[in-house]
C-alpha cells in the first residue's frame, strides 16, 4: 500500500517538474535583479528588494499549491510566506535606515534558511534533496554575513548578499526540477 502511494506521488511530481523549474527561474531572476541593485540608491534598492522578495514568496507559495502531494509542501508554503512578509516589510519601510533594513533582511534570510534546511530534511528520501540543504545553508550564511557586516559598504550591500542567496535558491529549484524530470515515475 505504501509503495503504491509513493509511486502515485512520484508520478504526480514527475508530471509537475515544470513548476519547480518556473520557481527556480523566478528566484534566479530575482537574485540577478537584487545583485544588480547596489548601483542604485539605498532607498531604491530596498524598495525593489522588497518587491523582489515578495514576488519570490508569492511564486513559491503558488508553486507549492500546484504540488500539494509533495512531502515538502508545508515547508515550501512557510518559506514563501516568510519571503512575502519580509518583502512587504522591507518595501513599506525603506526610510527606516540602512541598519534596520539590513537587520530585517538578515532576519528574513535567517528564517528562510532554517525553513529551507527543514524542507531538505523533510524530503531527504527524494533525489536532489541536498540542493535544498545547500540553499538553506547559503541563506543562513547570507543572514550571518549581513548581521556581522553592519554597517555595510557600497560594494557589500544587503541587495548583493540577498541576491546571491536568491540565485543559489533558484539554482537549487532548477536542479530539483531537472532531477524530477529525469526520474522514472
Amino acid at each position: 500500500m505504501g509503495g503504491t502511494d509513493h509511486q502515485r506521488r512520484a508520478a504526480s511530481l514527475h508530471s509537475k517538474w515544470g513548476w519547480f523549474l518556473v520557481l527556480g527561474l523566478t528566484l534566479a531572476l530575482a537574485g540577478v535583479l537584487a545583485v544588480a541593485l547596489p548601483a542604485v540608491s539605498t532607498f531604491a534598492a530596498s524598495v525593489v528588494l522588497g518587491i523582489v522578495l515578495s514576488l519570490a514568496g508569492i511564486v513559491k507559495m503558488v508553486q507549492s499549491l500546484r504540488v500539494k502531494e509533495w512531502s515538502g509542501f508545508i515547508w515550501q508554503e512557510l518559506t514563501g510566506a516568510v519571503e512575502l512578509v519580509g518583502g512587504i516589510l522591507i518595501y513599506f519601510n525603506p526610510f527606516k535606515g540602512a541598519l534596520a533594513i539590513t537587520l530585517l533582511i538578515a532576519l528574513v534570510f535567517l528564517v528562510q534558511g532554517i525553513l529551507q534546511v527543514a524542507l531538505a530534511l523533510r524530503v531527504r528520501d527524494q533525489d536532489g534533496w541536498q540542493w535544498f540543504a545547500i540553499s538553506g545553508l547559503v541563506a543562513l550564511a547570507a543572514s550571518a554575513t549581513l548581521a556581522l557586516k553592519l554597517p555595510f559598504t557600497s560594494i557589500y550591500t544587503p541587495g548583493t548578499v540577498a541576491g546571491i542567496s536568491l540565485l543559489v535558491a533558484g539554482g537549487a529549484y532548477m536542479a530539483i526540477a531537472l532531477t524530477m524530470r529525469r526520474a522514472r515515475p
